[in-house]
């Protein structure tokens, strides 16, 4: 090879730089997909009836604290049973129909993200209409739009692999982030705590638009996806200096 096929061939520092970058990106984007679930929880537990649309774990908890409930059972299979059933299958579609994506495109979660981000504005769109406040058969749609839109972005997080982070329950990461300190492993460790902090702050930032702005909790899903959408993206775009294939 060449002196000049060998510098054309060489990365320039820009793109070496934009690649370093790219794990950065990634966790913001993981971030970002986090606060969305915390915020869609919060509005579907608080707005929708007491159902989890993202954390499938609480909803086993909630039916089996239905069949306790003094309700009749008509009227428990027409609450707590129909809405959690819609969050599972909705959840599980959304899985099932990301992972599909992800398997016929390696690597992509943009891909896969925009789904998500048209089920967040549907979701928008409905929840609006209700005027935040939807009826059982309306209610069931919002859950089953939303839990969709949780179990697709599941699939677009397992698909940047990073960290084994999931974003829609964080039991796994507080369970790695403990388990690494406890062994002096410490790899990770900032990008779980952020993890666990940005569920947090989205189940806060969900509780207060509903109590003050409920018409708007919809909203910062929709832009929060977006948003990692944006740095996918950015992460996924080789650089402007670097070589082709071959």
């Amino acid at each position: 090879m060449t002196t000049a096929q060998t510098t054309q061939a060489a990365p320039r520092p820009a793109a070496r730089a934009d690649r370093g970058r790219a794990p950065y990106r990634t966790d913001a984007a993981l971030i970002l997909l986090t606060v969305t679930a915390g915020i869609t929880d919060a509005i579907s537990f608080l707005g929708l009836g007491g159902v989890f649309t993202a954390n499938m774990t609480g909803n086993l908890v909630l039916v089996g604290m239905a069949a306790t409930s003094q309700e009749s059972w008509p009227e428990v299979l027409r609450g707590d049973v129909l809405r959690c059933t819609a969050s599972f299958a909705g959840f599980a579609l959304g899985m099932f129909a990301g992972f599909r994506l992800l398997r016929a495109r390696p690597a992509g979660s943009v891909r896969v993200l925009g789904s998500g981000l048209a089920l967040h504005a549907v979701f928008l769109a409905g929840w609006v209409a209700a005027d935040a406040d939807p009826g059982t058969a309306a209610g069931a749609g919002l859950i089953a739009a939303s839990a969709t839109a949780m179990g697709v972005q599941t699939a677009a997080a397992r698909g940047l692999d990073r960290a084994g982070i999931t974003t829609t329950f964080v039991t796994g990461t507080l369970t790695s982030l403990v388990s690494g300190l406890a062994q002096g492993d410490r790899r990770h460790a900032a990008l779980r705590t952020a993890i666990l902090t940005a569920l947090l702050a989205g189940g806060l930032i969900g509780g207060v638009l509903l109590a003050y702005a409920p018409r708007a909790a919809a909203l910062p899903p929709l832009v929060a996806t977006a948003g990692a959408m944006a740095l996918c993206v950015r992460r996924g775009r080789p650089g402007r200096g670097s070589a082709g294939a071959g």
